[in-house]
C-alpha cells in the first residue's frame, strides 16, 4: 500500500468515478484500475461496487475512505511543516545564553533577528556557562553562548568575540585612583564572587594562579549566583569584585563604580558560539547564527 493508491482510491471514492479517478490523478483509465485491483489484493476485499450510478465504496471502501484521507491530511500537514522549518517560519528556536552574554549580547541579536524576520520564535534559556552546557548536551537548546572554556568532546565552538574582566569597587573607596595596587592586595581585601559554574569565575581563577593567588585564600565576603546581584553587592559596599565590563558599562560611564588596575594583571575572555557536535543546525538556528556574528563583530 503507497501513498499513490491512496490518492487514486481517494480520487474515485469522492467522484464516483473512475475516470475523472483517471483524470485527477492524471493517469489512464486503464492504469487507475490496475492500481485498484492491486490495493483490494492487498485488503482481500472488495472496495468499490461498479454500479449504474458509477463506482461506490463498498463498506470497506467507507472504512478505507476515512483512514485514506487520514493519511493523505496528515503528509499534507508534514510537508507545509518541513517548508515552514525550512523557511524558518513560525518555528521555536531554543538557544541558550551564560549570564554575561545571555544578558547583553542575545537580546541583540534578538532585536537584529527580528529586522530579518519575524517568522522565528527565540525562547532564551540563561544560567551559568556550566548550565548552559549541560543543557545542550541534553538537547534542551539548539546552540549556546558562553564565556568559558569548552572541552566537552560533544560539543563544537567557535569564537566569536572577547570580553574584559574588570576589578571594580564603589565610588570613593580607598583603592580608587590608586596605580600600584598588587594582586597580593586582594588577599587583604573584601570580595565577592561568582559561582564555581561561572565562566567569569573560571577565568578569574586562572588569572589569579599566574601570580600565586588562589581563590580559596581570598577573603571572600560573598558567593553570589548572578553578576547583577554581585553589581549590587558592589553598590552596597560590600566588596570588590571581578565582573564584566558589559555588565558595569553604565555604572562606570555615571561614575558609580571605579574600576581598580592591578600591577601586571589584566584579564580578558572569550565568547564562544557552541552546538551539538555532528549535528545538523536547522535553518533557525543558522539564521540566529550569521546575526550573532554580526552583532559580535
Amino acid at each position: 500500500m503507497n501513498i499513490k493508491q491512496l490518492e487514486i482510491f481517494v480520487a474515485i471514492a469522492t467522484s464516483g468515478s473512475f475516470s475523472k479517478g483517471a483524470e485527477a490523478a492524471c493517469i489512464t483509465q486503464s492504469t487507475v484500475s490496475q492500481h485498484i485491483a492491486t490495493l483490494e489484493d492487498l485488503c482481500g476485499v472488495r472496495l468499490f461496487d461498479r454500479t449504474k450510478r458509477g463506482a461506490i465504496p463498498t463498506e470497506a471502501g467507507k472504512i478505507m475512505l476515512v483512514h485514506a484521507q487520514q493519511v493523505l491530511k496528515t503528509m499534507k500537514e508534514t510537508e507545509q511543516a518541513i517548508l515552514k522549518f525550512r523557511q524558518a517560519d513560525g518555528v521555536e528556536l531554543c538557544v541558550g545564553g551564560s549570564t554575561i552574554p545571555g544578558t547583553y549580547l542575545l537580546p541583540k541579536a534578538i532585536a537584529a533577528l527580528r529586522v530579518y524576520t519575524n517568522g522565528i520564535i527565540v525562547r532564551v534559556e540563561i544560567g551559568d556557562s556550566g548550565e548552559i552546557l549541560e543543557k545542550l548536551v541534553e538537547e534542551q537548546i539548539e546552540i549556546g553562548i558562553v564565556g568559558s572554556t569548552v572541552v566537552n568532546k560533544l560539543i563544537t565552538a567557535k569564537v566569536l568575540g572577547h570580553d574584559e574582566i574588570l576589578l571594580v569597587a564603589r565610588k570613593g573607596h580607598r583603592w580608587c585612583g590608586r596605580n600600584n595596587i598588587a594582586p597580593e592586595d586582594l588577599l587583604r581585601e573584601p570580595i565577592i564572587l561568582r559561582g564555581q559554574s561561572s565562566g567569569t569565575n573560571d577565568v578569574v581563577d586562572t588569572a589569579l594562579r599566574q601570580h600565586g593567588i588562589k581563590t580559596s585564600n581570598l577573603m571572600v565576603c560573598s558567593t553570589l549566583s548572578s553578576s547583577e546581584a554581585i553589581k549590587q553587592a558592589v553598590l552596597a559596599d560590600c566588596g570588590v569584585a571581578f565582573i564584566s565590563e558589559m555588565a558595569v558599562r553604565q555604572e562606570l560611564k555615571h561614575r558609580e563604580l571605579v574600576a581598580i588596575k592591578l600591577s601586571g594583571l589584566t584579564i580578558t575572555r572569550s565568547f564562544s558560539i557552541v552546538h551539538r557536535k555532528g549535528r545538523t543546525l536547522s535553518p533557525a538556528a543558522t539564521a540566529f547564527l550569521r546575526i550573532l556574528e554580526q552583532v559580535t563583530s
